[in-house]
């Protein structure tokens, strides 16, 4: 077998904290507990054997704490295991993956908003935050008073279109966002001059820009329409007035909410005359302002935008094939003898003990420094889903070898596991406050790490099977590009269909 030279090798470490270096003593580790597993009495359970493999390692911990770990660790791979089965039985009997992830958040968010979900998700918490500074501004004085003009509502409905509009944006990733056009301190509004407009915020440019009415009634609305002079402007009316306005002014665009040519709209939370002067009144008489939240967002909308996204970034993760050649370089030509035991869990799947094993090497690893890429303490249910994926990849790579898979089902297999491990780290067991740290770093550290552990364990099986994976990996990648982009495409043009098909 062809190996890499010490300069080459360094090339490969692309990573802060899981360098060569690293990868040579996590795999000792490794070595260690597979070995000890695969050697381990018949009488003692995986999890005691875990719990005193735990105690070995790492002898500061209590006979509570390793029992926890150990249990935990089991646990954890149960979960990930059951949500692949689960995902997988679902699009084979005709599902979707987005359907299945709604579904499952949908059940697990009864009675719960949704929480902050990775750097993804906290730019649209930044969106909701800064909307709500917005709407501040619109309904207090410069001295902090309540304001109490009597047209307070229109002001409210214009920034709460701004807000619904820039929320939304941040969801679906546009590049476009709203802004109430606001008089500089000196200078009052100009007749005739714009309520909003919409920008490209990538050079700045004004692509839209609206005029907003929000009459009494849809004919006083009509009048107020009718005494300006809004000559490239938009109209922005309250829907229910929306017919009325329409057949009234043909000449021009009607709407009731801002970005439609955007496809940026406000998930059918309509926002009429009576829900402004609603507004209105709680603030003026009040002092309450309503302030929007996760809950603003349907939950169907949400995870239908984190399933596409997470099946990508499944795809794009087979395309990093450095945790593979990162294995070559650590057993630097090792010949491994077959290991029936390690080969017969990844070939029926019952791989439990194996992946705990893996978890384990990985935990102990975190826990003495080697593997300084994740934080010491880092929960196990987080290092069991980057060494299940890991290992799940390794079995695909098998199958595509044998034929059983085509490359472009093997991808598509391994956009299913990321999505179902959003779910588990986002919303499962761990709960979700570990899954937005989690997923802050796993894209890019899950790949690596997990490739790296998978590939170990596939040369542990054997030589053989072990290059086996390694050359199908590296093959998979360049399929792997292609099918992105494809998929990207799809995921663009099919999107409103594909959301019509799903949710009615």
């Amino acid at each position: 077998m062809e190996t890499k030279s010490n300069e080459e090798q360094s090339d490969i470490a692309v990573i802060e904290g899981f360098d060569s270096k690293s990868a040579n003593e996590l795999s000792i580790i490794l070595k260690r507990f597979l070995s000890s597993y695969r050697n381990k009495e018949k009488n003692i359970s995986d999890r005691e054997w875990l719990k005193n493999q735990f105690k070995i390692e790492l002898p500061e911990l209590s006979d509570s704490e390793v029992e926890k770990l150990s249990e935990e660790c089991f646990e954890e791979i149960d979960t990930f295991d059951k949500n692949l089965k689960s995902i997988n039985k679902t699009i084979e009997n005709g599902g979707t993956k987005e359907g299945w992830l709604s579904k499952k958040v949908q059940e697990a968010s009864i009675g719960q908003s949704i929480n902050e979900f990775g750097n993804y998700l906290r730019i649209i918490d930044d969106s909701i935050t800064e909307s709500n500074a917005h709407m501040l501004r619109v309904v207090t004085n410069k001295d902090g008073s309540i304001n109490q003009n009597i047209n307070l509502d229109g002001f409210i409905a214009e920034q709460y279109h701004v807000n619904s509009f820039n929320m939304n944006a941040a969801l679906n990733r546009s590049k476009h966002r709203a802004e109430v056009l606001v008089p500089k301190s000196g200078e009052t509004y100009g007749k005739n001059s714009f309520d909003v407009v919409i920008r490209n915020t990538s050079n700045g440019k004004i692509v839209h820009q609206y005029q907003m009415k929000y009459g009494a009634t849809a004919q006083d609305t009509i009048r107020m329409i009718k005494k300006g002079n809004y000559n490239n402007q938009r109209l922005i009316v309250p829907p229910e007035q929306l017919d009325d306005v329409r057949e009234a002014i043909p000449s021009k665009t009607v709407e009731s909410e801002l970005g439609q040519t955007y496809k940026v709209k406000n998930n059918g939370k309509s926002f009429g005359k009576d829900n402004a002067k609603e507004m209105q009144i709680k603030v003026q008489k009040d002092g309450i302002l309503i302030e929007e939240n996760w809950n603003y967002f349907k939950t169907k909308e949400l995870t239908l935008s984190i399933a596409k996204n997470a099946y990508i970034a499944g795809i794009q993760a087979a395309a990093i094939t450095t945790g593979l050649d990162m294995v070559r370089g650590v057993i630097s030509g090792e010949k491994f003898e077959v290991d029936e035991t390690i080969e017969l869990a990844l070939k029926t799947g019952t791989d439990a003990g194996i992946k705990a094993a893996a978890t384990g090497a990985v935990k102990v690893g975190v826990e003495k420094g080697i593997v300084a890429v994740i934080p010491k303490g880092t929960p196990v249910g987080v290092i069991v889903n980057v060494v299940c994926i890991g290992i799940e990849n390794v079995k695909i790579l098998g199958k595509v070898a044998t034929r059983e898979l085509t490359m472009t089902q093997a991808l598509d297999r391994m956009g299913r596991m990321t999505t179902s491990m959003v779910y588990g780290l986002g919303w499962g067991a761990t709960s979700s406050l570990v899954g937005a740290a989690a997923l802050a770093w796993i894209p890019i550290v899950g790949p690596v790490l997990g490739g790296f552990v998978g590939g170990m364990v596939g040369y542990m099986a054997g030589s053989k099977f072990g290059e086996v994976v390694y050359n199908t990996g590296k093959k998979i990648a360049n399929t792997a590009e292609k099918v992105v982009s494809r998929t990207v495409d799809k995921v663009k043009s099919k999107a409103k269909s594909l959301k019509r098909a799903i949710f009615g």
